[in-house]
């Protein structure tokens, strides 16, 4: 296994890992909530941006162990360089985008503007789903060996 691809497999079970820590965290943070009637916290913007940054970097972590373990298989079918292109950009926008939710949980919008928190998980959004996007077109597009064999079949 190349190494950008056992990068991949082993940098998303840490993450995986970091993030249901943090989920833990935060369902004690829930339970406290719960204990002290702190209905404002329960509702509020923050515990959302939490949840779902959870939730997010979990699956998130998923593919990206996925993207690892099918790297091989993808550069059968595409250069090298879209390969290494599409396997660093997820791995990127995951990273930025986690942290950019994470940020805006801690430093809301404000009205009249975008804060940097929130065009830093757009980015990292945007760069992740570009990145996926190419992984799920490399699979699809086929290869000249698929061709091939289809012909001899």
């Amino acid at each position: 296994m190349p190494k950008i691809a056992r990068t991949l497999v082993g940098f998303g079970f840490i993450w995986m890992s970091l993030w249901a820590m943090f989920g833990a965290l935060l369902g004690a943070r829930l339970n406290r909530a719960l204990l002290t009637e702190d209905t404002g916290w329960l509702g509020s913007l923050q515990r959302s941006l939490l949840r779902t940054a959870h939730a997010h970097m979990n699956i998130m972590s998923l593919a990206l162990v996925a993207i690892g373990l099918s790297y091989v298989a993808a550069r059968r079918r595409a250069a090298e360089r879209t390969v290494v292109s599409a396997a660093a950009g997820a791995l990127a926008g995951t990273i930025v985008f986690g942290a950019g939710l994470l940020l805006e949980a801690f430093f809301p919008p404000q009205r009249g503007s975008i804060p940097w928190a929130s065009a830093l998980s757009a980015v990292g959004g945007i760069v992740y789903i570009l990145a996926v996007g190419l992984w799920g077109i490399i699979f699809m597009a086929g290869s000249r060996n698929d061709e091939n064999n289809n012909r001899t079949a």
